[in-house]
């Protein structure tokens, strides 16, 4: 064998070496994300099929990535650590059952002075109460287990003292002492929790549900780290979700769940060159920022990354699906329609968010 044919047979070899070793990058481009997703996608139906077989509601919890690292009881990007729009850990939220006294017939006083309610345990049939809650607590309670529920909060834990208003259109004569049923908050199962893949996270900086730019999971203030938490009803539609303040509403829309590198949302919170703002009422955020950005053209998000992942639910029927991210571009926000910051910021969510909905993966639109 010649020189000559070693060389040609070795440059053969070489060629099919690179084509192959490009099938195989192509191959493995996006993988931890999509099992990600898909982790995060059987979490939340586990937790949807765990409502519809307890009768009650039961839900997700995602903590925001922040720790109190000096122990001052605050969180504040100049002493501690994370970030708090990602999350590498979800927890399974369940309902108690109603808790009615500790015998069958418990009875409380029932107090009503000018639609302000009061209820007391004055004959310590509710003792049971004291460990499941705490002053400040707010619950819901159903008197005579008929009628409407009633956002409560404890006033005192021992002897059970609970106060409640009665709305303006409510006209019951409520009785001087009548059973009561209180129902807890959802609290953390002993469920494993899920803990994502290395390098990956939730991304919060561009979750939320809907298509507004005002029921976003993101919240730039460093003061306030609660978190994201929503909930199925036992017919497996999206009973509740909190909102970044802590408390709880229906959903106007389907929830949005970016999936994607831990990097890329560390670059997001970069793109805004200040964290410690309210993305919730900050006027000067510019999602556009999160394609393009021009503070530092190196920096990456989730948002213009093909390879992340949407983890839609339906908020009416449940269903939960997961899609790649859409690529976009400004082009289509040069219309007239679009003038202001918040009204680019609302169709590009929008864009990006319908996508995900539609369930669709298209060829050149994050399938590369």
């Amino acid at each position: 064998m010649t020189i000559v044919e070693l060389l040609v047979v070795m440059g053969i070899l070489v060629a099919l070496l690179g084509i192959a070793a490009t099938a195989v990058k192509t191959g493995t481009r996006g993988k931890k994300q999509r099992e990600a997703a898909r982790q995060v996608n059987a979490y939340i139906a586990s937790a949807q099929a765990r409502a519809v077989q307890l009768g009650r509601p039961v839900g997700v919890e995602i903590v925001r990535n922040v720790s109190d690292s000096n122990g001052d009881g605050t969180i504040l990007f100049a002493d501690d650590t994370g970030v708090s729009n990602s999350s590498l850990l979800m927890y399974t939220l369940e309902t108690p059952p109603p808790y009615a006294g500790d015998a069958y017939d418990s009875q409380i006083d029932v107090n009503s002075t000018g639609g302000n309610v009061t209820l007391t345990d004055t004959t310590g049939q509710f003792v049971g109460a004291s460990p499941l809650l705490s002053t400040g607590t707010a619950v819901k309670v159903r008197l005579g287990y008929r009628g409407p529920k009633y956002n409560a909060t404890v006033t005192q834990a021992s002897p059970l003292i609970l106060t409640f208003s009665l709305p303006v259109t409510d006209h019951r004569v409520l009785p001087m002492k009548s059973t009561c049923q209180i129902f807890l908050p959802p609290q953390r199962s002993s469920a494993t929790p899920l803990q994502l893949p290395t390098d990956m996270c939730i991304d919060l900086t561009c979750s939320g549900w809907g298509n507004s730019t005002g029921n976003q999971f993101a919240n730039w203030n460093s003061g306030v780290h609660d978190s994201v938490r929503f909930t199925f009803s036992p017919k497996g539609n999206v009973d509740q979700v909190s909102t970044v303040d802590g408390t709880w509403a229906r959903p106007g829309g389907n929830i949005h769940i970016l999936v994607g590198k831990y990097d890329h949302a560390i670059d997001a919170i970069a793109v805004m060159q200040n964290e410690n703002v309210d993305e919730r009422y900050y006027t000067g955020l510019n999602y556009l920022e999160y394609i393009t950005p021009t503070v530092d053209p190196d920096l990456e998000t989730n948002l213009a990354d093909g390879s992340s992942m949407w983890v839609s639910i339906n908020n009416l029927t449940g269903q939960i699906t997961t899609t790649r991210n859409k690529l976009i571009t400004s082009d289509f926000l040069n219309s007239p329609a679009y003038t202001s910051a918040s009204n680019k910021n609302a169709a590009l969510l929008a864009e990006t968010r319908d996508f995900a909905r539609s369930g669709l993966i298209i060829k050149g639109q994050g399938d590369e």
